[in-house]
This record gives structure tokens, sequence and C-alpha cells, in this order.
């Protein structure tokens, strides 16, 4: 069912105001819109597509929306389904750094500070458990998600990172059984295809590189090539950027304003990677608008190319899928590395912040709550502790 790029973008404008609950959420309710009520594409379709998006580095829901735009109305439709799913939290993302800069972290709001890096505890912790439980599913994959976690927890750098995800991918390539991974006649591409994947390829890596290696100290560079390598890199999307983020931009920012910014997104629809419009904002305080919107663009970029690539390669890459066991590790134990430190870190420093910080742990993993039901109780606590002046 073919539709204009509008009609995508109200759609997934709406699912942007309304899809809380991060990647793996929001997956579930692309399927239940477009699969179940509307049946544009049928479940196997659908599966297809998730499987693509998870393959490649960016965030996986965006991604899987802008595949389902490109499904609909082209790329035109996938620029508009991931610009309608991106806009809420961004905005309000951007209301959330303004409210930094004007003074929200002073004497006066510095309990709702305390409050959103509890969240953080609750929720890395969540993910960092369930993360383990699915993909840390050997004794190999256990092994190396520590090692990784206590490589990065030493030398917490983007070099690190670099070197860790890639030996992950040189081990899956060399140790881990590549049967089906040969191509199929069906699976071989037109000319077009394979001349837009490489050239896809091409740009994705020159861009990774120069985000690398083309830091000249300028704000405007830092903030795009910070962001962009956090994309270029990112397996799975969510909660997992918050490592590569913390290493390219802690410093300049402040441990807690990070952090804060980590847990204001928890509140929020859309994609987690929004965090990018806080941060910015934040590091360019007299173009607030400027710094969001190069922030957002950098970090979601790499994500949208290699996603152009994945549909040029189509079923082909798929057959790749379980040499990425030992990267599926090292990005668990980056996590594990982050939640130590400066999630526990920075969050848990008294008694007080101490019954906080289970009582954020009790409602994720205990109770199961949802984010934002874990932002609406913290905030609460952290007041009463506030006014009681516990904290």
């Amino acid at each position: 069912m073919a539709s204009n790029p509008f009609s995508v973008f109200i759609q997934f404008l709406w699912l942007g105001c309304t899809s809380f609950g991060g990647p793996v959420a929001h997956i579930g309710i692309f399927r239940r819109q477009f699969v179940e009520k509307e049946q544009r594409l049928t479940d196997s379709d659908y599966a297809s597509l998730v499987a693509l998006c998870q393959m490649i580095p960016g965030p996986a829901s965006s991604q899987v929306g802008m595949g389902l735009g490109y499904r609909f109305a082209g790329w035109p439709g996938a620029l508009a389904a991931w610009l309608g799913f991106t806009l809420p939290s961004a905005g309000l993302m951007l209301c959330a750094a303004l409210w930094i800069i004007d003074g929200g972290g002073s004497s006066e709001g510095a309990w709702f500070v305390v409050a959103m890096k509890i969240v953080a505890v609750g929720v890395v912790t969540q993910a960092v458990l369930g993360m383990w439980k699915q993909l840390c599913i050997d004794r190999e994959t256990k092994i190396i998600a520590l090692i990784a976690a206590i490589a990065f927890y030493s030398a917490p750098t983007a070099f690190t990172q670099v070197a860790l995800i890639g030996l992950a991918l040189l081990g899956g390539h060399l140790f881990v059984s590549g049967a089906g991974s040969s191509l199929t006649p069906q699976d071989q591409m037109s000319p077009w295809k394979l001349n837009a994947a490489i050239s896809g390829l091409v740009i994705w890596g020159l861009g990774t590189l120069a985000a690398i290696t083309l830091g000249d100290g300028s704000l405007w560079t830092d903030i795009f090539a910070g962001h962009y390598f956090s994309g270029a890199l990112v397996f799975g999307g969510g909660h997992v950027v918050l490592p590569l983020l913390e290493a390219e931009f802690v410093p300049p920012l402040e441990k807690d304003v990070f952090l804060t910014g980590y847990g204001f997104a928890q509140a929020m629809p859309g994609p987690l990677f929004t965090i990018a419009s806080y941060i910015g904002a934040v590091m360019a305080p007299e173009s607030v608008l400027l710094g969001a919107g190069l922030g957002i663009i950098a970090i979601f970029l790499p994500g949208a190319i290699l996603l152009m690539v994945a549909l040029c390669f189509g079923d082909a890459l798929g057959r790749w899928k379980e040499r990425l066991v030992y990267v599926n590790a090292v990005v668990v134990g980056l996590l594990f590395a982050i939640l130590v430190n400066p999630v526990f870190t920075e969050a848990v420093y008294s008694e007080a912040t101490t019954g906080l910080a289970v009582l954020s742990l009790v409602m994720c993993i205990g109770l199961k709550r949802s984010p934002l039901e874990l932002v609406v109780v913290m905030a609460g606590a952290t007041y009463l502790f506030h006014v009681l002046e516990w904290i």
C-alpha cells in the first residue's frame, strides 16, 4: 500500500509522541500498527526488516521506522518517518537542555538532577542484566563481556571501544562458523544496488575516519564528530550508546550534566538517541538550536547510511548474523563498565541516595515498571528527600 511522504510523516509523528519504553517496545509498537492493525506488510516481511536493522550499527528502532517509511513511500518516506518519529523527543530534550543552561542544575533544582541520575541507575542496570541474559549465552561470550568491561573501565576512551569492537569482529570472522554465509544466486544484487551499497560503505567509512582523525578543537567539529562516531559504532541502539557518548563528551561536559540528560531521556517517547539534542545544546549554550540540530543529524546519519547499504544487500547480509556474537558480548561489557562508572559512582554517594537507588532497582528489575513511571516516582521521592534535607 503506497503512501505519500506527508502521510508517513504524520503517522510517525504520532508514534513519536506516544512510543515509550525504548527500542524493543518501539519495534513492538510498529508491528502492532503496521502488521496487525493496518496489515500493510506480513509478519515475515516485518521480521526480515527487524533482523536486517539489528545486523548493522545504529539506532535499531529508528532504522526499522526508516525502513518502513522506505517501503511505504521510497526514500522521501524514509526521511519523513525518521523526522516524524524523532522530532517530539528531540524537542523535549532541547527543552531539558535549556532548563539546565538556565540554572536547573543549581542548588534550587539540584534535587531533580539527583533524581535523573538515580533513574539511570535502575534503567541501565535493567538493560545490562537483560542483555547479559540474551547475548552472553555461553562461557566464551561471558568471558569476552567481562574482559571488555575491565578494559573499558581501565581505559574509557574512544580508541578502547574501536579496538574492542574491531577485535570482536575479527574474532567472529575467524572463529564463528560461517555456515550458510555464501551467496546463492537469488542473493545476487543488481549492478546499481551493488554500486549504491559500495558507495554507502565508502561514505560511512570516510565519515567515521574523519570523525576519529579530524578533530580540530572547534566546538562544532567536536559536536559533529563525537555524535557521528558514536552513531557509527553502536550496535542495537538504545542504552548501548551511553558508553560511546560518555567517552566522547565527558569531558568537556561534567558527569552530572551528562547523566542528568540521560535520566531525562528515559521519560521521553521516541528514540533514546535524541539525547544528542540535549548534548549539542548544552555544549553550545549560545546557539542551542544549531548545537541540538547538529548533534541529532550527526548521530543518526551513519545509521541511515548503513540502512541504505543493508536494504541493498537484503537477505545476503542476514547470512552473516551469527558472526556478530562476539560484538554483542563486547557491547554488554561496555555497558557494564559505564554502569559502574559513572552511573553508580556519580548517583550513589550517601545513605539517602543509596535508598533511592534501591527503590529504582526494585521498580525496574523487581516490579518491571515503565521508564516513565520510574521517572515520576523517583522525582517525587527525591523531592521529598530534598524537602526533608536528606540530600
